[in-house]
């Protein structure tokens, strides 16, 4: 179980039972996959939104992205629902083979929030947090 003032706890007795189980501390499981995959550059940043365009952005659908590349890359997705229950995420996901960026409005402030990814670097995350701003005024027809 999961509590807020004992992470640090949990977190420690999973990273014991990951090297007693596998032999290799969690820091060489991650090496091996930043490896494979390339460093992972995460950030979320703000975009502005009036009222209407947040609750356009939430109620999207995926048709209504049109691009098809982001930051040099096809887009391989777009979701407005989670893939593993359907749940709406409130807003849109748009993803690649290398990087991702997930669009929803803020419930208290004139804004919209864009979370990115990009596992090909800082200045590859900056693209895609850049044309995210221009792939969601564009669905959103402004």
């Amino acid at each position: 179980m999961w509590t807020t003032d004992k992470d640090g706890i949990t977190l420690a007795l999973l990273a014991s039972e990951i090297t007693a189980v596998t032999g290799r501390t969690p820091s060489a499981h991650y090496a091996a996959l930043t490896s494979r995959f390339g460093e992972p550059a995460y950030e979320r940043i703000d975009a502005p939104a009036t009222r209407e365009e947040k609750d356009r952005l939430a109620r999207l659908s995926p048709a209504q992205v049109t691009a098809d590349t982001l930051a040099g890359e096809a887009v391989t997705s777009v979701l407005t629902e989670a893939p593993g229950n359907g749940a709406s995420i409130g807003g849109i996901k748009v993803t690649t083979d290398s990087a991702w960026f997930a669009a929803r409005p803020s419930g208290t402030e004139d804004v919209y929030k864009i979370y990115a990814e990009s596992f090909q670097g800082p200045d590859h995350l900056r693209r895609v947090q850049e044309e995210a701003k221009a792939v969601v005024l564009a669905a959103l027809g402004d």
